[in-house]
């Protein structure tokens, strides 16, 4: 059960933060709908839908690499309607490529509809003048672009396409000049870290909202990859430089899944922890099979985008069932930190940060081993 306390005066400095905001909101959603049961074992407030597996690139590092059954519109729309039943508020679609549904406009005005906070994570290719005006008219909530280097060569390489840079970077100037909310997603690799700097200069000047920095995790196509995977030295060094410029950015940064370790890694003055340290103590690091879920494209659930354990079918089950009344030994496994082993199961903050267990399993085959975080206690 959780105990800790959060004055409403600790939030006040993510007031101005829309999706920090949607996340709370989300919270109590959840709990006016399921009550206790949803404090004790957590239920999303945040859902990866990765409604088709279809796409127009095949990047290196891509964890979408399972073909699977590709739902019908009808069937999403009931997808959709369990997970807002259930509490979920919180909706990304992804894939592959999600701007290749034909009904993808009507997907997101149907989650619009539910009252759900609404995001698409996009590639970029697609959004041209006409999408990008669609996607205004719906309203959606942001619209997350993947910008893999600062150099065009650099994105290129990695998304394994030669031309695609400029044409993701036409999407992002498109989207900020039409008055969306504009996120970018890097992920960070041995191919692309000496470009750190670069990329928030590049960010800086397109005038984007806010940029979701994740270490590369090489789960799916990118498994064949583990030359690429960050050195905890490595991700030490990137969390530092986060540190170092959020202060006086006009991005909002949003270091994943540094924020699992923030607790740990933040003396309480500094900058991220001030932000979000006690948000991230209260729901207790890592949120897979808790506060975030994953749907794939045939209506499979798994505990998060990263973690390949299917839980379920929501074209056959309820979603209640699935996270609450299933006893499914997964999910048990995930939400006991005491079963936790190596560095993680030894760790001062076991409690509260749990580490990645992605990066566990994708590293050691075993969920529950200790990842690969810098910190030493």
């Amino acid at each position: 059960m959780m105990s800790m306390k959060i004055e409403s005066s600790e939030l006040g400095d993510l007031s101005s933060n829309a999706e920090a905001m949607a996340s709370i909101n989300a919270f109590f959603r959840s709990i006016s709908k399921q009550g206790r049961i949803a404090i004790k074992f957590g239920i999303p407030i945040y859902a990866v839908f990765d409604i088709t597996n279809r796409c127009n690139l095949s990047c290196l590092h891509c964890y979408s690499s399972e073909q699977r059954e590709e739902l019908t519109t009808t069937d999403v729309y009931h997808v959709l309607d369990k997970l807002s039943t259930a509490g979920v508020g919180m909706i990304d679609f992804g894939g592959g490529e999600p701007l290749l549904r034909t009904d993808i406009f009507d997907i997101l005005t149907y989650s619009k509809h539910l009252g759900l906070y609404t995001s698409i994570s996009t590639n970029g290719i697609l959004l041209d003048e006409n999408c990008v005006k669609r996607l205004k008219i719906l309203n959606i909530d942001h619209v997350c672009i993947s910008l893999d280097g600062a150099k065009p060569e650099t994105h290129d390489h990695i998304r394994n396409k030669k031309g695609t840079y400029e044409k993701t970077i036409s999407g992002i100037k498109n989207c900020v000049n039409a008055g969306i909310t504009t996120q970018i997603s890097t992920v960070f690799m041995n191919s692309n870290i000496n470009e750190l700097g670069d990329m928030y200069t590049l960010l800086e000047s397109l005038h984007v909202d806010g940029w979701y920095i994740y270490d590369f995790v090489p789960a799916g196509r990118g498994k064949e990859l583990q030359q690429e995977v960050l050195t905890p030295e490595q991700r030490k060094r990137l969390f530092e430089y986060l540190q170092d410029i959020a202060p006086s950015s006009k991005i909002t940064l949003k270091p994943y899944p540094y924020l699992i370790t923030i607790n740990s890694a933040c003396g309480t003055d500094t900058y991220f922890y001030k932000k979000y340290g006690r948000l991230t103590e209260f729901f207790k690091g890592c949120l897979s099979a808790r506060w975030v879920c994953h749907v794939s494209s045939n209506g499979d659930v798994h505990p998060c985008h990263l973690l390949p354990h299917t839980l379920g079918n929501l074209t056959q089950e309820t979603f209640e069932d699935i996270w609450f009344n299933k006893n499914n030994p997964v999910l048990k496994e995930l939400r006991d930190r005491r079963l936790l082993k190596g560095t993680c199961g030894k760790c001062t903050y076991r409690d509260v940060c749990g580490g990645c267990r992605a990066q566990a399993f994708w590293k050691t085959d075993d969920y529950l081993e200790g990842d690969s975080c810098w910190i030493k206690n």
